[in-house]
């Protein structure tokens, strides 16, 4: 049994390749969230709550291979251009549809569910957190939580999705990619070596930085000042439109069909119903 070492914000222990090459699953977790916090001690990389902002280190570590890069992005030096508030609310809409939608159809089929929206993660903030609830229920086994991301737009960030399905919560996570038609599954256990190698790439790449005293400039450039022109605005809404329409019945078949997995098949009335 591989040795389970414990880090934290005041470890001194140096981080290496060959100690990390050797770490297990629930070790790189332990070294993952230790990272995250000595990088937001030196960048200081707080929300507005005082917590770590876990999201948005892993995320820039993992887009982001120059550490010159990484710096002045934790440093505020770099520019992002702001989104468009039409992409916003479309992406508001889009949720609030499906939410109501699963309400109704799962009270129709006897189910009771708690549907959370921007729901707190360990890694971040999920669109939807389906939680079903054991009133009325018969459930099999342990219920696990189910979450929904919506996508807009045409971009999809594994990296995104790696730091929710990191999250213990849930092992399963839909997207639903409206303007695509697409509606994809992603099973933490199916690809459990790929989020290994994802968390060790974080933490080395993290090292990297943090070990590091001095770090040269370079000549890249990280603003991005791209605006979308007013007929780029007309077709994604009229996409967007049409795509969500369209695609509705299938996310909501999809979400119904990975929550079979905690819910029987067929609801138990007339007082048979057993709470676990």
């Amino acid at each position: 049994m591989a040795k389970q070492t414990e880090y934290s914000e005041n470890s001194t222990q140096k981080l290496n390749a060959s100690n990390i090459l050797n770490l297990d699953n629930k070790n790189y977790r332990a070294l993952l969230d230790h990272v995250c916090n000595e990088t937001a001690q030196r960048f200081n990389m707080y929300d507005s709550s005082g917590k770590v902002r876990n999201a948005t280190i892993i995320d820039v570590i993992a887009k982001t291979l120059c550490i010159a890069c990484i710096t002045q992005k934790f440093s505020g030096q770099s520019v992002a251009g702001d989104v468009d508030s039409l992409y916003k609310e479309c992406h508001k809409l889009a949720i609030n549809v499906l939410v109501e939608e699963l309400y109704y159809c799962l009270s129709q089929m006897g189910f009771k569910v708690l549907i959370s929206t921007e729901a707190e993660l360990e890694y971040g903030k999920a669109d939807i957190l389906i939680t079903i609830t054991n009133y009325g229920l018969n459930l099999k086994g342990n219920a696990k939580e189910l979450l929904v991301e919506v996508k807009t737009g045409n971009s999809l960030s594994l990296s995104q999705l790696f730091r929710y399905l990191l999250d213990e919560k849930s092992d399963t996570i839909v997207v639903w990619r409206i303007r695509r038609r697409q509606v994809l599954v992603f099973n933490a256990q199916e690809i459990k070596p790929l989020l290994t190698e994802f968390m060790r790439i974080i933490c080395l790449r993290a090292n990297r930085l943090l070990s590091s005293q001095q770090i040269q400039p370079c000549q890249h450039k990280n603003q991005w000042n791209y605006k979308s022109s007013q007929e780029e605005l007309e077709k994604a809404f009229k996409e967007f439109s049409a795509a969500l329409v369209e695609t509705l019945p299938v996310v909501l078949q999809t979400i119904i069909k990975q929550l079979e997995d905690v819910i029987p098949l067929e609801p138990i009335n007339n007082g048979q119903n057993k709470n676990v």
